[in-house]
């Protein structure tokens, strides 16, 4: 609808010009046919111009997808997990084990493995990603190791450790002080390849320890730390000095906590994964 207020400087115009017609033709004024088609066309461009006017209104904004944190205390539950046997919240954290059997006690993974809890809200295809949780000694066997899982691509779906799955997790030996890499590639039949160790001087004994892991470059490179340390860079692709060969490797997949041995129960708590921005392709 046209708006009068922007007509009426127009219309004005034409009514004043309509009125100067009355005067004889060739006294030094324009022909009056050729001065109301050119008020006219004026008209005509006003109302174009009133009628284009809301466009503004209709333009539309770019919404930022929010960044999903998961990020868990175990005050009273541990709802982003898939809890199985042997893990349990208590006094503030997660406790898992002790197991009966785990994946450092078999020849094989011909037999599902369970030992793990997977975060499940924290998706299936993690790429870039920063991970910290605190965790202990609780009790058992302090020989053997617990840790976290730092990718898995679960292939049939089952929720267990099993020869078709890829796995990579970091362990910790708070007997030894030590940490080491445990890779599983799809279709292997030993459990594990030892892919990475060192000394875990930062371990602190009956207290807890932060773990970190940031993950970055679309899930090419992934940085470990221990209580502030870094303790190594792995990669599946190029490498520089300094960083650690990781094959095969996956770029995308699931993260969580794991026993790795027997016997032995850790505590966890302040467990949080922040989703990172993938690079600019």
């Amino acid at each position: 609808m046209d708006s009068p207020k922007q007509l009426a400087p127009v219309a004005a115009m034409l009514v004043a010009a309509m009125a100067c017609t009355t005067l004889p033709f060739g006294l030094g004024q324009p022909d009056p046919d050729d001065r109301v088609a050119t008020l006219e066309a004026e008209l005509q461009a006003a109302r174009a111009t009133a009628g284009a006017a809301p466009q503004a209104d209709n333009q539309t904004t770019t919404q930022v997808a929010p960044v999903n944190v998961v990020a868990q205390d175990f005050t009273e539950s541990a709802d982003a997990f898939d809890l199985g046997e042997a893990a349990r919240v208590e006094d503030g954290a997660l406790l898992l084990g002790p197991y009966a059997l785990c994946a450092n006690d078999v020849a094989n993974f011909d037999q599902p493995v369970g030992c793990l809890v997977i975060c499940r809200e924290c998706g299936r295809q993690l790429s870039d990603f920063r991970l910290s949780v605190d965790f202990t000694f609780e009790e058992g066997l302090s020989d053997r190791e617990f840790g976290v899982i730092l990718r898995w691509v679960d292939e049939d779906l089952d929720g267990t450790i099993d020869r078709p799955d890829y796995l990579l997790a970091i362990g910790f030996n708070i007997f030894d002080n030590r940490w080491r890499l445990y890779l599983h590639g799809p279709g292997e039949i030993e459990p594990w390849e030892l892919v990475g160790q060192g000394e875990a001087g930062f371990l602190l004994p009956g207290r807890l320890n932060e773990f970190e892991a940031v993950a970055t470059e679309g899930g090419q490179y992934m940085d470990l730390y221990l209580n502030g340390s870094r303790l190594t860079r792995i990669t599946g692709g190029d490498r520089e000095p300094g960083e650690r060969l990781v094959q095969p490797w996956v770029n995308a997949g699931a993260v969580g906590l794991l026993g790795l041995g027997r016997g032995v129960q850790a505590r966890f708590d302040n467990f949080s994964v922040e989703p990172l921005a993938e690079p600019d392709q």
